[in-house]
């Protein structure tokens, strides 16, 4: 005697060739590309130097570190006579209206002078007197930390 399927069954067989919709997500590539773009942005950061320039600040052992945010504003001096604010090329006339403009956003704001330590000193002098005539009341001198083999100037 020969005993048949029963008819529920029979009935899953024809469904079966139809595509099931996917129960879960894989979420492995999503972590892999999330992994490859954080190794990326590391090694970028690495490499990256402040606005670029080729200069050598002035040792100076007292320098401590200033409590900077992104609102502070760096002029740069470049052996070259060249004048960078926040990294961009610029002149006296663009420096002075850039401060007062800054000034009238942050009455608070701060800013660092870096000259190259091989610029002249009436240079520093002037862009800080620009500084203060603009509003700026915190003017500070960027330098760097010694090496132990340096000899005092």
């Amino acid at each position: 005697m020969r005993l048949s399927e029963p008819r529920s069954r029979a009935g899953q067989e024809r469904g079966a060739s139809r595509p099931q919709p996917m129960a879960e997500i894989n979420i492995i590539p999503l972590v892999d590309v999330i992994l490859v773009l954080l190794i990326i942005f590391m090694a970028t950061t690495a490499f990256v130097k402040e606005s670029g320039l080729k200069m050598q600040l002035p040792a100076a052992k007292t320098g401590g570190e200033v409590n900077r945010n992104n609102r502070d504003l760096t002029v740069v001096l470049t052996r070259d006579n060249l004048l960078y604010v926040d990294g961009r090329k610029t002149d006296e006339k663009a420096l002075v209206a850039t401060m007062k403009a800054r000034v009238l956003q942050n009455p608070q704001l701060n800013v660092v002078i870096k000259g190259d330590q091989g610029i002249a000193y009436a240079r520093v002098v002037r862009v800080m007197d620009l500084a203060r005539q603009s509003g700026l009341a915190s003017v500070a001198l960027g330098t760097r930390q010694p090496q132990s083999a340096e000899a005092p100037q």
